[in-house]
Parts: structure tokens; sequence; C-alpha cells
């Protein structure tokens, strides 16, 4: 609870858009329509697109049909129409009723909110039903949301003459988050998470899915397009986007209300980032550096020296909470500089953090033209020989620096900055 009160209170009144794919909804033993009442019963905004394509093919097989895609988008003719149509409105009750049964207070709520066209397609298929979004009722839609009503919205909509075009998830999903500007928009499948490349980061920027996708051109294309989707989407303005595996228990909380998450989230710009210290940054900084478990060479600093010293500290951030930091500390010949006081959260360890803190302060470093970066440590430091450090004499140490430490229980690593 304490780790999931910082993102609650981030997230109160905040609108999210959630996909659920039709074969989600087949799973009986999910507790995923739990947990979305969930959160909207703490007070974040839900807006459901909810699939049925699982239940449009059971369906249409139950009946002998077979039905046509292109690039996974179902082609709907005319005649299959009212299977459709009673496909997706099953569903959507289901969806409803679950839902309702969650808890008195909920109130879900589903209507005709889009408007539609006929949607044109490459191949021939003659004439069909599918459509695309062309508009939305955002008066309507936005009065339902501060009413505190969870919305859903089917894959359908009516168009002109009232003639029912069906619709893709996606798209819907889609349209809805960027016009809405929703704080989140999630896809909750039923498919494995992709895994992209040997660190098996799910923390991906949008130009790191797309160049992903051009070297993994046999993807399927269902995964492909929601990809495509789910990053459109953060380039229109969506702040985080999510994919995560329905099938996993309690994924959409740890998604949510955890730092480490439980899925995909895709971001137009990296959210995990070092930069300069701020005067706010001080009271972050002292609890890292007063941890227990910090290594012994951290020396401890007070609020004080922190709040004279704060231009000279970097801090790693995720979102905007800070989880890491070092100090930069020059000397007056100005041949060197110290990389002192690096420290991370204790949840946050073992992620790179520190070595993206000490190439962070080499760099500034450089930049001030000194010569030499070096930091004193009470035990071997891989995380300073992997970012080109080497043990060094603390004869090669700035004078300053070697009359005011004892270096018999430290060892001394140094990087040449030329």
């Amino acid at each position: 609870m304490r780790a999931a009160l910082p993102y609650l209170e981030e997230f109160h009144q905040q609108t999210f858009v959630i996909q659920i794919s039709g074969d989600l909804l087949e799973i009986h033993d999910s507790r995923v329509i739990e947990d979305l009442a969930l959160l909207q019963q703490v007070g974040i905004r839900i807006v459901i697109v909810h699939g049925a394509e699982a239940q449009i093919h059971k369906l249409l097989a139950a009946k002998g049909h077979d039905y046509q895609t292109e690039d996974s988008i179902l082609v709907a003719e005319e005649a299959h129409l009212p299977l459709i149509e009673q496909a997706i409105s099953s569903t959507n009750w289901q969806l409803l009723t679950k839902l309702r049964s969650c808890g008195r207070q909920l109130q879900p709520f589903s209507g005709h909110f889009l408007f539609a066209e006929k949607k044109s397609f490459s191949g021939n298929f003659g004439f069909h039903f599918t459509g695309s979004v062309c508009g939305l009722d955002l008066e309507t839609l936005h009065q339902a949301i501060s009413d505190s009503k969870l919305v859903i919205l089917p894959p359908f909509s009516l168009g002109e003459k009232g003639r029912l075009w069906i619709l893709d998830p996606n798209q819907v999903a889609f349209e809805v988050a960027t016009r809405l500007r929703a704080k989140k928009l999630i896809v909750l499948d039923t498919h494995p998470l992709p895994q992209f490349g040997e660190t098996d980061s799910l923390e991906m920027t949008t130009d790191n899915v797309l160049q992903w996708l051009k070297k993994n051109p046999d993807l399927p294309s269902p995964q492909r397009l929601q990809l495509n989707t789910l990053t459109e989407a953060c380039v229109r303005g969506i702040e985080r986007c999510h994919l995560l595996d329905g099938r996993v228990e309690g994924a959409l909380l740890a998604e949510l209300l955890t730092p480490k998450g439980a899925g995909v989230m895709i971001t137009n710009s990296s959210y995990k980032r070092t930069r300069p210290a701020r005067f706010n940054d001080v009271q972050s900084i002292l609890e890292i550096l007063s941890s227990p478990v910090q290594h012994a060479a951290v020396v401890l600093r007070t609020a004080s020296y922190i709040e004279q010293q704060i231009d000279n500290y970097l801090v790693f951030c995720v979102d905007e909470d800070v989880v890491g930091c070092c100090e930069i500390i020059s000397f007056p010949d100005g041949s060197a500089a110290e990389i002192a006081s690096l420290a991370v959260d204790k949840l946050y360890r073992n992620q790179g953090i520190g070595s993206e803190l000490i190439q962070a302060a080499s760099e500034k470093i450089r930049s001030n033209s000194c010569k030499l970066a070096f930091a004193l440590s009470a035990a071997t430091s891989h995380v300073f020989t992997q970012c080109g450090f080497r043990e060094i004499s603390p004869k090669e140490l700035p004078g300053k620096k070697q009359k005011n430490y004892d270096f018999q229980e430290s060892i001394v690593y140094g990087r040449n900055l030329d």
C-alpha cells in the first residue's frame, strides 16, 4: 500500500483508456474485471474499449461461416452482419453485468459515442460494413466520465442514416484516448509479451519500438497492429502506453501501482533520465544517502551541505522520483574532479543506474576541461571499472585531496578524460 500510494495520488481523477481483447473476456476465471472495478473505485476514471474477436469467430463457425481480414481488421460482410452484431452486443452486455456485480457504487455505462464511415480496404472485398472512426461525441463522453460512470465502448457505431459500422478495437481505443487526451492507453490481451533484445527490457521509447518492428518482419499481424497503435498514440500525446498479458494474475495493478511494472511500457521519450539536481530534490538525496545499507564509502551529508552544493549534484529519476544521486567535487587547479556520494535507492539497484550516473558525471567533468575523474571506494567496485575507471595511486590525486583524506582503507579509481 505504501508503494502504491504515490501512484494513486498521481492518477486520481486521471482518465485511462483500457482496451480488452475478446479472447481475454472468454477466460472465465480471470479477475481483470475486478481489477478494473477497483481502479475506478479508488478515483481513476476508466474508459473500456472491448473487442469481440473470439466471440465473433465462435458464432460464425457455429453457423458454418468463415470471415476475412486485412491487416488483422475484420471485413464485415453483409451476410454475416447480424451474427457479428449479436456477438458484440452479447459481449458488451456480459461485460456490463460483470462490472455491475463488482459493487453497488459502480456505474457501468455503455452507448453510441462514436461516429463512423465506411473503411477503405486495398483488397477487393465488395460491399462490406467495416467502418473507421471519424468523430466522437466528446461532450457526452466527458459528462459521463465526470459523473464517475465507468464507460464501456463496443467496437461498433452508427453512421449516416443509422447504418451500423463494425470497428477495429485498436482504432477505437486510439481515437478515444487521443481525443480525450487520456493519461494512459492500456491494451490487455492474451499474447505473450514481445522480447525487445538481450536485456529483456520492457520499457521502450517510440523510436526503439519502430526500429524493433523493422527488425522483426515475421511478428504476427495482430501484435504488430497493437504495437504500431500504441506507438502512434505516444506520438500523438499520450504520456504512457502499456501492453499487458491479461492472463497474468494482477498484471494490470502491478503495471500501474508498482515501480517494476508487469508489461511493456512505451513512451515518446525516455521516462528514466539523469539530470542536474534541484533544490526540491534535497530531501530525496538526503534519504538516499542516509540509508543504512549504503556503502561505507558514502560520506554522510547534512541537508544544509546538500543545499549549499546542490549545483554539484546529479540525480537519476524514474518519472520525477529521485532514485539515485552523485556529487561532483572540483579542485582549485581544475585538473581533476571527484565523483562522490554515489548512491542508489535500494529498490532500484542492479539496474545500471550507478553506471548512468558515473557516465553523466564523467561527461560533465570533461566538459569543464578536467583531465582526471576519480572516486574512492572502501571495496572493489565493479561499477567504476565497467565505466572505464582503473585503480590508481593516491599520489595521482590533487594535493588538497591527499592531505585531507586517509587512503589506507580506500581504493582509488581514476579515469583520464583526454
